[in-house]
């Protein structure tokens, strides 16, 4: 389950700012089909808002020219209407070039005048179409002329559309690959999810953040790396104090010397309590050889916690400060949705995150043979 907050997705909001420095002339020229007479907007997607930056009439033939001053790289919109729009990069001193129909600009657009711009027109269209095929996909799901799609159909399109994302996974990857130096690789790594890649926001974070470091989302960028780099693998497992349910503090380090499982659960959470008993049977096969499970619980009210542990029988160490999702643990550990795991080793560095029960037992098994 996840907990309930406001996402903004990097795709509709850049984050960029400007930092000190004299300011730089750029200019946008392009020309539109169908776009004659047409006002042609500039927004500039700042920190919690998106500005309008300038504008420019089109003429005759949808000629127009854009242009203004600026002393930080950042993410601007080419707007002719609310929904009718794309997301460019604009350096100081850049001259770009944009074309494309003004009936449909972020399905026809071309842009040319510098790698960055060209790079993220490379991102949107490659998403663009993925969301074509998704759409797709999700129609042919849900009925075929007017008739069911039949259970067999059904597991069909479901695994043509995990190998989709699977696809739309290595491309993202590859695309933050190939362009850490580049700030357009900033609206790549925000599709991907922290918990499983974090790696790719380490690793553009190293690159971005000497290059722009006056960029307000560089920043942000770094802050977040820097959050998840004490939470990658191979990194010592942050301290937690809580009390067990008898009101006794049990200190995460007091358990060094054993393979240990931190499950972020609530009694609330059903697919904690679905996940359970998969547990509780590898908690049983290992618990002789070293294998111990720190459950924290994200539960607000004690009597629920302590009759689920009793009802799905979890005979492991069991901590909580009641606090729902202000859990200083979940906050330190960085939760946002639950189940949550990391299996840390015996010297207490975190070894693996979020295994079912499944990848959990390999991994138990690859332990304690």
């Amino acid at each position: 389950m996840k907990k309930n907050h406001l996402i903004v997705l990097l795709a509709t909001v850049l984050i960029v700012g400007c930092g000190p420095g004299e300011p730089d002339s750029f200019r946008i020229t392009g020309k539109l089909e169908n776009g004659a007479g047409l006002t042609v907007y500039l927004d500039q997607l700042t920190t919690n808002s998106i500005k309008l930056f300038g504008s420019a009439i089109a003429d005759t033939e949808g000629n127009f020219t854009l242009e203004g001053q600026i002393t930080e790289v950042g993410f601007y919109k080419v707007r002719l209407g609310d929904n009718n729009f794309v997301n460019i990069v604009i350096h100081p001193e850049d001259n770009l070039e944009i074309t494309g129909d003004a009936n449909y600009l972020y399905g026809t657009y071309t842009v040319k005048g510098s790698e960055d711009a060209i790079a993220l027109y490379e991102l949107n269209e490659y998403l663009r179409l993925f969301g074509l095929k998704e759409d797709s996909l999700r129609q042919a799901a849900t009925s075929f002329g007017g008739v069911q799609v039949d259970p067999g159909r059904r597991l069909q399109l479901q695994s043509a559309y995990n190998s989709m994302l699977q696809e739309k996974l290595t491309f993202l990857r590859s695309f933050i690959d190939n362009n850490t130096s580049s700030i357009s690789a900033l609206a790549a790594v925000e599709t991907l999810d922290p918990k499983t890649d974090s790696e790719y926001f380490i690793k553009l974070d190293k690159e971005l953040y000497v290059l722009y470091p006056n960029s307000i989302y560089v920043k942000n960028l770094h802050l977040r790396a820097v959050q998840m780099a004490k939470l990658a693998i191979g990194a010592e497992a942050p301290q937690i104090l809580l009390a067990n349910p008898e009101g006794e503090v049990v200190a995460l380090s007091s358990l060094r010397g054993k393979t240990v499982l931190i499950d972020f659960w609530a009694s609330w959470c059903k697919p904690c309590r679905l996940e359970n008993p998969h547990v509780v049977k590898l908690y049983k096969e290992y618990r002789d050889r070293g294998f111990e499970v720190y459950g924290v619980s994200l539960d607000k009210n004690k009597q629920a916690w302590v009759n689920a542990i009793q009802q799905d029988g979890l005979e492991w160490i069991h901590v909580s400060d009641l606090q729902f999702w202000n859990s200083t643990a979940a906050k330190l550990y960085d939760v946002s949705s639950i189940p949550q795991t990391y299996l840390i080793d015996a010297d207490g560095r975190i070894i693996a995150k979020n295994l079912r029960a499944a990848e959990l037992g390999k991994k138990l098994k690859e332990i304690f043979g």
